[in-house]
């Protein structure tokens, strides 16, 4: 498992940091001990706002993408122990979920791909997300994006062969978009 820290406007002291290394490696190395040391890369990124720490984890774990979010005064320790915690609940959940599921086999998910920063702020655009969107089911393009914390996910339907988006509606229920080519 590889971990990589990402610190933007944080103050992060080298002492830190490789305690939070440690901590990730001592929690979650048992749940990767059979795969190959670099096959997984967990990213770590930190901010610093007025002495609050936001620490953002994300993982690729059995085809799926997990992420979590938190944020501390003062020191980052305990953003990363409370993400640490909510990534386990993800990651037993996931196993639980694919485990009912007897027709599905977890798949490896491609790397996904670098964020890329826009430069120049002149248009509204200020930031691009791209990831390579395998096909999937209305259900599981649900649970990706419950996994996220997002309040919508774009995929690639299976059943209909477009591309859609669930998304979370005020009512607490799901939505389906689905993309019709003129």
């Amino acid at each position: 498992m590889i971990v990589r820290f990402v610190l933007k406007d944080a103050h992060v002291p080298t002492s830190v940091q490789e305690t939070m290394n440690k901590r990730l490696h001592q929690r979650m190395d048992a749940y990767f001990k059979e795969e190959a040391p670099e096959a997984t890369a967990i990213t770590v990124r930190i901010t610093e706002q007025k002495n609050t720490y936001k620490v953002e984890m994300t993982m690729p774990y059995m085809g799926h993408t997990l992420r979590t979010e938190n944020q501390e005064r003062e020191i980052s320790l305990p953003a990363l122990d409370k993400g640490i915690d909510v990534l386990e609940r993800q990651m037993k959940k996931l196993r639980t979920r694919l485990g009912r599921d007897l027709r599905k086999k977890p798949v490896v998910a491609p790397a996904e791909m670098p964020e890329e920063e826009i430069e120049e702020a002149e248009e509204k655009v200020v930031r691009v997300k791209r990831y390579a969107a395998k096909p999937m089911s209305v259900e599981d393009a649900i649970l990706e994006m419950n996994l996220l914390g997002h309040t919508f996910y774009m995929f690639n339907n299976i059943e209909s062969g477009m591309i859609a988006t669930v998304y979370r509606r005020r009512d607490g229920g799901c939505g389906l978009i689905e993309l019709e080519s003129l």
